[in-house]
């Protein structure tokens, strides 16, 4: 049966197949994303917790750093243990009306991730280049304000998508050479393709990816150009550790971002696989790495991990 009504969506499956030509070694495969996991999952947790019982903590720069751990958990706990169910028992059935909604929803999550490293790239611009008015400006409610305005952008951006994959007509079992529904693999599996869905994968890329590259870059272009006016070489040092860890975190994210991309742009020189594989990467290495990077390199959220695990280990 073929069909793209959404009405009779419910007849419609997909089949996530898992990483084409490496089925035989899902299993071996599975260690790697199951420690990816349980880091992702303890690490953005403890800072969470951290941040929320750590009264001196409680400022805009750490409000945004519990935002990204938010957003980064909802990316984990969506994506991640669905991958290791593959992994570990093969091949999985899932409903269309449930591929489409864990498409919109990762797109969405991913398009806030983007989102909230502007915002961070902003706060530090405010807290180097405009210090005295930093008080001012970064704000509760202007973390408030900000947080609203993303949400509202990211759902704007990724609404299309799944209004887009739904026009397309589907064989009633169509199968997802992936691990999740990705959309770039949803829409491959249609009967049909269409170049609108490429048009509009092109419009994020200049209206949305572009323009957040710029404006960090910009932001940071700023704070080496104040770092370097410093005439201490120690007042120096200790700006670009107070940024390093944004730093880190920002090219987690884009680096990734990146190599996924070229991935799909060289899919027929490469392995089929390949593109799976960093597809599920670009998703999954920032929100392990995020709260090590904030974790370690953040020496207020740093200082207080370290109290907390010297007081665990006084109870013993």
């Amino acid at each position: 049966m073929t069909t793209s009504n959404w009405s009779v969506d419910q007849e419609l499956h997909f089949i996530l197949t898992g990483f084409p030509g490496l089925h035989s070694i899902h299993s071996w495969i599975s260690i790697p994303f199951l420690f990816i996991f349980l880091v992702m999952l303890f690490g953005n947790l403890t800072v969470l917790l951290v941040i929320a019982t750590e009264q001196s903590l409680h400022e805009p720069m750490y409000y945004l750093i519990s935002f990204l751990s938010v957003v980064d958990l909802l990316i984990g706990v969506t994506l991640l243990p669905q991958l290791l169910i593959i992994l570990w028992l093969g091949s999985q059935t899932i409903r269309f009306d449930s591929c489409i909604l864990q498409m919109f929803f990762l797109s969405f999550v991913v398009s806030m991730e983007s989102s909230v490293l502007v915002l961070m790239a902003y706060d530090r611009f405010v807290a180097v280049c405009k210090p005295l008015r930093y008080s001012a400006v970064i704000t509760n409610k202007f973390i408030l304000k900000g947080g609203f305005a993303i949400s509202v952008r990211s759902l704007c951006i990724v609404l299309p998508l799944p209004v887009l994959a739904t026009a397309l007509k589907y064989n009633s079992k169509s199968i997802i050479d992936n691990v999740y529904c990705e959309y770039f693999a949803v829409v491959s599996a249609a009967q049909i393709h269409s170049a609108l869905n490429d048009i509009y994968l092109y419009l994020i890329c200049f209206l949305v990816i572009l323009p957040d590259t710029v404006m960090i870059g910009l932001s940071y272009y700023m704070i080496v150009r104040a770092a370097l006016k410093l005439r201490s070489k120690e007042a120096q040092l200790k700006l670009f550790s107070t940024c390093s860890s944004h730093v880190l975190g920002i090219l987690s994210f884009y680096i990734s971002g990146a190599v996924s991309l070229l991935v799909f742009l060289v899919e027929n020189e490469v392995p089929i696989f390949m593109h799976s594989l960093f597809s599920v990467l670009y998703i999954s290495v920032p929100p392990t790495v995020n709260p090590l990077i904030y974790g370690i390199k953040t020496k207020a959220i740093l200082t207080v991990i370290l109290k907390h695990a010297q007081n665990i280990k006084n109870m013993f």
